[in-house]
């Protein structure tokens, strides 16, 4: 069975993915299955996880941002998600994001 793609709506601050772009505000227009969706969304989950750990050791002052295991995983799961978002978006999407710089 094939999987048809179709678009989506993604709004990366708040980790939301729609199909319906009135549903809420969104950056990116994407085109995906649901099982690349199920991907993307599994992304936003790393994402708030490594995002959590980060704010404990925020809280430890001798250990800088550039040395810190869980900064390294919370930056990188945030480069996933954007390059996810870049694989499967439409050419202003992925000119965007290429602007941006995050995926150097």
């Amino acid at each position: 069975m094939i999987l048809e793609k179709q678009p989506y709506y993604v709004n990366v601050e708040t980790g939301e993915v729609h199909s319906d772009k009135t549903v809420s505000s969104f950056e990116f227009e994407i085109e995906a299955t649901s099982e690349e969706v199920n991907r993307l969304t599994k992304l936003f989950r790393a994402c708030d996880e490594a995002a959590r750990d980060t704010f404990w050791r925020s809280h430890v002052p001798y250990v800088p941002y550039h040395n810190d295991l869980d900064n390294h995983r919370y930056d990188q799961a945030l480069k996933d998600i954007y390059q996810f978002i870049h694989d499967h978006g439409q050419p202003i999407t992925r000119e965007h994001i290429e602007s941006m710089g995050i995926l150097d």
